[in-house]
């Protein structure tokens, strides 16, 4: 568990350093103190979420981790302290980079995120104390990935009870309805999927029922999140996945959602199958695609591709691949995808995404084997 939260560190550090464009800066000591003295407390609701969405898997994980130690609570507070810290320092050390503007504002963001992480840590144990047994790590796997496709759902994760939103939540599908097979297949794929995720951390203990009117209350649930809205394609895609529920307690369920899930990642990535002649660059820094333009369709791009990458890589596991294979495998496909989108209009190629499946893969290995 520790090695995850090495981990998460370093993946908070790349994300805040990046692109590592430091600077000598003769007034440094004057803008640090600027940082404390005069701090910049607004940021706009994109920046709110994702720095609150930064700290939680570590606070999250840090409830776990205390759990190992002989002083759970005194660890705890250790993993705390380093975490705000680490929220601090990253802010000092951005007044060396020219493309970043520190702000105490973010700090203080991250720090709620670490807080909501240990709130959430603490449900989780309570829920399952099992979670804090080291032999019973591997159950983390689908619950994350349950909350991740969750957070898709409703990002940006602002609820308003505003009646003119729940209109604008339902235009595009009374007013605007449009077939997309593809995302309607990519919507199907990843409800089946959790759905299957559902399964396994419940051991078989829960109906049908129950799974087909929490979709459908998730679904319904979007029309009171800020920005988000319910089209055609989402209805008919959970629709198919509720028909497929009795056929995915099917033994050959996870080898066939495993092929599904990349059927989809590869029908979504090559769209709109119109190549071109003349072939543009490609990014092999890992991530740049994410640090940049909106950060607010960066996050949710980024939530439903851990989701589903993270799930092919567990169903493979759970189907007698070892879990690193499995990584390689799903990176591969991915792999295959960027290179041909170096052809596609519209399209960024860039290493993001077969790196980001073989950190879950390492993830999900290092879980597997405490279990």
């Amino acid at each position: 568990m520790r090695f995850l939260l090495l981990l998460i560190l370093a993946l908070i550090a790349y994300g805040s350093l990046y692109p590592f464009d430091f600077v000598p800066r003769a007034n440094c000591v004057a803008e640090m103190a600027k940082l404390f003295v005069r701090p910049a407390i607004g940021m706009q609701r994109g920046d709110i979420v994702g720095n609150l969405l930064l700290f939680i898997p570590y606070g999250l994980v840090s409830v776990l981790a205390a759990r190992a130690h002989r002083r759970p609570s005194l660890a705890c507070l250790g993993y705390v302290a380093v975490g705000l810290v680490l929220a601090l320092g990253l802010q000092v050390a951005q007044v060396w980079l020219r493309s970043r503007t520190p702000a105490l504002g973010d700090a203080v963001v991250n720090a709620t995120g670490l807080l909501i992480g240990l709130v959430l840590g603490a449900l989780a144990l309570r829920l399952r104390p099992s979670l804090g047994d080291a032999r019973q790590s591997a159950a983390l796997v689908p619950l994350a990935l349950m909350l991740a496709w969750l957070a898709y759902q409703w990002y940006p994760l602002v609820p308003t009870l505003d009646l003119q939103n729940v209109k604008n939540a339902l235009k595009p599908l009374l007013l605007a309805p449009r077939l997309d097979p593809v995302r309607i297949l990519v919507t199907a794929v990843g409800w089946a999927t959790f759905f299957t995720l559902w399964g396994l951390l419940a051991a078989g203990r829960s109906s049908a029922i129950v799974k087909g009117l929490a979709g459908m209350s998730t679904l319904c649930g979007k029309a009171f999140i800020v920005g988000a809205g319910i089209s055609l394609g989402n209805v008919i895609g959970l629709g198919l996945a509720i028909i497929a529920l009795p056929w995915l307690q099917h033994p050959r369920a996870l080898p066939a959602l495993s092929v599904a899930i990349l059927a989809s990642l590869f029908l979504s990535g090559l769209q709109p199958f119109m190549p071109t002649t003349t072939a543009r660059a490609f990014e092999w820094i890992p991530f740049t695609g994410m640090l940049e333009g909106s950060m607010a369709t960066n996050l949710a791009n980024l939530l439903e591709k851990t989701f589903l990458y993270g799930a092919a890589i567990m169903f493979m596991h759970r189907h007698g691949t070892r879990p690193l294979p499995a990584a390689i495998a799903v990176a591969v496909c991915l792999a295959t995808i960027e290179a041909a989108q170096v052809f596609l209009p519209g399209r960024t190629a860039e290493s993001t995404d077969p790196v980001l499946a073989l950190l879950l893969g390492v993830v999900i290995a290092q879980l597997s084997r405490r279990s």
